[in-house]
Order: C-alpha cells, then structure tokens, then sequence
C-alpha cells in the first residue's frame, strides 16, 4: 500500500493499481503524479501511471493547484525558449518568470525587431515540439552548467545563474536552458493549448543602462476543461484585480525612486494597514504572546550562525560596514533568538512565546515583482515559540486553532493544511541530521492527528531548518495562496545553544516553533482585496463611514454633515466628510473607494436629527461573481450610530476590536 495526497486527503492504494482522480471545479485537470520512492529519489509520472511497488509516498497535483501552475508554466517556459532557439538560433535567452497563469520568456533579439506574427510562429513551433519532444533534467555540477553555457554562448543566461543557488540544465532536443526546479512535467503532451497573451520589452535587470530584452508572455492549457475554467474566472478576476483596486482605493504605491518592490502606503492604505495590525497584536497578547521588536540590519555573523547565509544568501541584501559584512534582516529568528537568550530560563518557564510584526528585506527578480502579492520589502506578523519537546504537539494545536480564528475573523473558509516535508535525495539542501529530521517530521504530523485534521504531504518543500505545516488558502476564484506556516526547528536551538534549566537542575536543548499566520502582511492584503473585490469587512476598510449633503450649497446641511462627521471622528469612527460637486458624483466617488457606509444629511435628517445610511457589503450571484449588497439604515442620531457600528466590529472580530 501506498500512500497518495489528494487534495486535502491522504489514502492508501495498493501497487499495480491507477489512481482514480476526476477534475476538480476548483483545481482543474490532475496532470502528474509527484512520488517519492524508497530510495529517496523524486520523480514525476503521467497521471495514467499505476502505482509502482518502489513509491514510499506520492501526490496528486491539479493544473490550478499552486504546484500544478507551477511546474506546467514553468515547463511550457522552456517549450517556447526551444521553439525561440530552434526557429532563431541567433538570439539569446534570458530566463523565464512564471505568475499565475502566465509564463514570461525573455530574450535579446540583437536589435532586430520582434512582431506578432513572429510571435504567433513560435507558438505553432512550440505547439510541435510538445507533441514531439520531452524535457531532460541534468543536476550536473555548476562548473559544468557554466561551461556549457558559454560553449552555446548563453551570456545571458551565464549572469542569471549567479542568482540561483543550485541551477539545473534543461534539455529539450538540442536546445540548452537553465531552471531553479527540479520537477518538470513527465510527458510535454500534458500541454494541449498554448497562446500568446502579450509582448513587451524590458531592460536585462531592471537596469536602463543594460542591454533591451524582448518578452513574449504566454499561457496554456492541459484540456478543454481548464481552458473553460479559466475563461469563466478571467472577467470576474479583473474586478477583483487588487493593482486596480489599490489604485481606485488610493491604498498603496511603489516609486522608481524609491525602488522596485518597496511599497508606499498612502493615508488610506496605511489605516487600513493599521488595523489589520491592531487586530493581530490584541488576538496574539490574549493567547499568552509577548511583544518583541528588532532592528532591520545587523551583522551577516548572526546570519551565518543561523545558517541563512549559506543556505539564503542569493536573497539577501548584504553590504560592508566598517570593513565588516552586514545583512539586511530577510528573517526576524535569528533576532528573536538573542533576546530568548539574554537569561536562563526554568522548565516551569516554558513555553516562551515572541510575537513581532518585523519588517524584512528579501531579494526578488525584477520580473517576478507585483503589486502587494511579490515584493522585497514587506511585514510579518511573526512568532518564535521557546519549549520543550513535550509541549509540542500542544503549542502546535494552539497555533493552529488560533489560524482558525484569525481566518474566521478574516471571512475565509476555503483552506486546507499540507505537511511540507524535506526531499529525502537533497539532503544538501537542509540543515541537521537524519535523526532530527525524523524527530521533527514525526511530531509536527501527530499534532496534525491530534486534532483530526484532513491534511496531505509535501515532498521538498520543508525549509532548510525544519518540516512544516502549510495553511493553503484558496480564493473565490479558485487561486490557492500560501499563508499560515507552522515550521518545527530542532536546528537552530543547537546552533545557537539554546537550553533550558529542567527539574532535575539539568540543562535540556528546547525545540523551536516558527509560525506566521497571515504571512506577508502586504500580500495578505492583496489576497483580502481580490476576495472581498474591495468590498471588505466594516472593521477593516480603510474608511468606514462616508457623509454626505445633499445640496453643497445648502450651509445648514453641511453644517450639520461637519457635525456628524466630527462626532464619528471623535468616537474612533474612520470617515470622511465629502462636500464638493454634485450629489451623484460624490455618491460614484464613494463607492469607488469601496466606503461600507454612506451616510446622506437631506431635509428630512435636519428636521428630526435621523440619519438614513446605506451599507454596501460583499455579495455573490448564484454563480459565485461579485455582486455587491445594499441595505437601508436608519438610525435616531449619531450615537446610536455609532453604537451600531462599534458592535459591528465587534461581531466581526469575535470581540477583539
């Protein structure tokens, strides 16, 4: 028997036997079979595979699943570099970047010009070479990687490797690329459609200085099916577009002056901000976290002893100081660390638990940035808890029943957890030995049974320090987006000493639970804004409450709209006072900025001190497309108002705010 993820469950199936797996309304086609072998070696295989008798574990991947779009637009990236190289040889390849449902291939041309129809040729070619070809994975020594490069002269290509820790040589044919995965699709005839989305230019590394790469953007199918899914979900994704939205809600801006991937919060997106931060800190003091707070640079020695330098160092922002190399912080550990360290702690004590929202810096590649969801510098809600090896599997549980109520606040449902384990043929790539690799794995999976939740199993995508659990979220659109993390670290406690007094007056080594619950505060906005199409809950929007005259010209009527808006004010109410043009315009405006509640001061409010108000929230039609939803208010004053709103939050927040 043999164990096999499906979705969001593990079962077993005898060998010899295929995997009877139908498409999924949200996930797609399955495509390949990701498997695990007892001798430790991974291998992907056609998903009309039996079931061999030498696999220890496997998975079903989805054409929508995160690995799924993963691995097949990064296959269907090296297919066009082949079909580029086969029908132009003289042109150069500039790697590829893969987001959601697109792939982006970028080449230098020499100069000469690209066109469409030179653009549609190469997608027939690639068409081709997918029904006639398949892809080589060579895991071949750098040096070698490099001289075979130059032979083919993929300048290119040469300086892209210096920013892969560990680049693989991708055959296909005669044609040479680079890739940072190993797992690539098993039979390139999965790729049934493929179609040009776009070309554009752009200069080699965001650099104007640097040579002008052309890009030909893609996307592809492995069925009819797919095809279909996605275009019933593209209308309805460009509402919920949150670069669109944050521009219409005046939420967040990035600045070539300030840098590509650094965002700027303007008033509306920094309150918004704000109280998403309130929330976390409060829910985090209630279950027994203590605040922490570290500096954003520090010397690279931290970073070595943890290890992050020579396993992490390819996004790391380093620099010299005082003839001594410094980092800019990319992980908030090591810090929490030192300060766990500066006393001796008792095994009645235990468990510590450090809460921070840190900023980090890590390095991305230009091409891969996007509005909040990949940047370089964001904030994480972050937390390191100190225990012994008994209080494991309780500290696990806790962690996740608190993502339980962090989500429910957040009005998200639709989540599935995955034990993300090492990849037991790359032990070059982890840290610590077999043993404690075993120790950790076995532990993070009981508390997973504890709790009788359904989970599957993630070959490869551990962190180098520990096993985890990963909280897969999957949006109104059918998107799954990683956000909570739950990582077991028997390492870094032994690098850095990390021990504890126990009852026996012994020092004892502790284990250490790294865990953020919404990840990347950024990007967990981003993934808010697409949920919600900016329609987001009453206790998060960045302005809550619109008031409105009705005639502008009328001063008794905004005398008293001034009013109330400075009573809203006064009671902590976000809101905002719109007065100048004409009633429908400043009404469309209003519901631009997705405001919740849109209070209009007529003849009637002056006469009796009423306030009539609409409250505009998310909604859905019967096939699940954004539909917003208006209700009628009315209130006997402004503080029954007010009243109305502060229990809002609250029932939002579970209390909280």
């Amino acid at each position: 028997m043999v164990e096999i993820s499906i979705i969001d469950k593990v079962i077993n199936i005898e060998s010899g036997r295929k995997i009877d797996v139908n498409p999924n309304s949200k996930l797609g086609s399955p495509i390949f079979i990701y498997a695990v072998t007892k001798e430790r070696k991974k291998e992907v295989f056609p998903i009309d595979s039996v079931v061999k008798d030498d696999w220890e574990k496997a998975e079903v991947v989805f054409f929508f699943s995160k690995k799924g779009l993963e691995v097949f637009m990064d296959t269907l990236g090296h297919v066009v570099e082949a079909s580029l190289k086969t029908l132009y040889p003289d042109y150069k390849l500039a790697g590829i970047t893969v987001r959601e449902n697109e792939v982006r291939i970028d080449f230098f041309t020499n100069g000469s010009e690209f066109s469409s129809e030179q653009a549609e040729e190469v997608i027939r070619k690639a068409v081709e070479i997918a029904k006639n070809s398949r892809v080589e994975v060579d895991e071949i020594e750098r040096s070698r990687v490099e001289e075979m490069l130059k032979n083919s002269g993929e300048t290119f290509l040469l300086d892209l490797m210096k920013r892969i820790e560990k680049p693989k040589l991708i055959k296909i044919g005669n044609i040479l690329t680079i890739c940072e995965n190993s797992i690539h699709l098993p039979d390139l005839s999965i790729i049934k459609k493929i179609e040009v989305t776009n070309l554009s230019t752009s200069h080699w590394m965001g650099r104007e200085d640097a040579p002008l790469l052309t890009s030909i953007h893609v996307t592809g199918f492995p069925s009819e099916f797919d095809e279909n899914l996605y275009s019933a979900r593209k209308e309805e994704a460009m509402k919920r577009d949150h670069v669109m939205l944050g521009k219409e809600m005046d939420l967040f801006l990035t600045s070539p002056l300030v840098g590509a991937g650094i965002i700027l919060w303007p008033p509306n997106g920094a309150i918004m901000k704000r109280a998403l931060e309130d929330y976390i800190v409060k829910v985090h003091m209630k279950k027994g976290y203590q605040l922490v707070s570290t500096p954003v640079i520090s010397s690279a020695e931290l970073f070595k002893i943890s290890g992050h330098l020579s396993h992490y160092r390819q996004n790391m922002f380093l620099f010299n100081l005082d003839e001594k190399e410094h980092a800019i912080k990319p992980m908030n550990c090591p810090f929490h660390i030192i300060i766990f360290k500066r006393k001796k702690w008792s095994y009645k004590e235990l468990p510590v638990r450090y809460f921070e929202l840190g900023n980090v810096h890590r390095y991305e590649r230009a091409g891969t940035l996007h509005g909040l969801t990949r940047v370089r510098g964001f904030t994480q809600d972050d937390a390191h808890i100190f225990a012994r090896e008994d209080q494991i599997e309780e500290e696990i549980s806790g962690v996740l029943k608190l993502t339980k109520e962090i989500y429910d606040t957040m009005g998200l449902k639709d989540y599935k957890f995955i034990l993300s384990l090492r990849d037991p043929s790359d032990k070059e790539s982890y840290m610590g030995s077999e043993e404690i690799w075993q120790k950790a794995e076995v532990a993070l999976e009981n508390a997973l049974k504890s709790l009788n939740v359904q989970y599957t199993k993630s070959i490869g995508d551990a962190a180098f320090y520990g096993p985890k659990i990963d909280v897969i979220f999957t949006d109104a659109l059918g998107r799954e987006w990683q956000c909570a993390t739950i990582q077991l670290d028997f390492n870094l406690p032994e690098r850095f000493d990390l021990t504890y007094i126990d009852k026996d007056n012994k020092e004892k080594r502790l284990v250490m639970i790294h865990r953020a619950i919404l990840g990347s505060i950024e990007r967990f906005i981003g993934i808010l804004l697409e949920q919600y199409a900016g329609r987001l809950p009453l206790w998060i929007s960045p302005i809550q409450v619109a008031v409105l005259p009705v005639e502008e010209s009328d001063p008794q009527q905004v005398k008293r709209a001034e009013e109330i808006n400075n009573y809203l004010m006064q009671s902590g109410i976000r809101t905002q006072l719109m007065v100048e043009g004409r009633l429908n315009a400043r009404l469309r405006d209003a519901r631009l900025l997705r405001i919740p509640l849109i209070a209009v001061i007529g003849k009637s409010e002056l006469e009796n001190g009423s306030l009539t108000v609409s409250y505009l929230t998310y909604g859905e039609d019967s096939d699940k497309r954004y539909k917003p939803k208006e209700e009628k208010l009315s209130f006997s004053s402004e503080k029954e108002f007010v009243e109305w709103i502060k229990n809002k939050v609250r029932e939002q927040t579970g209390g909280v705010l």
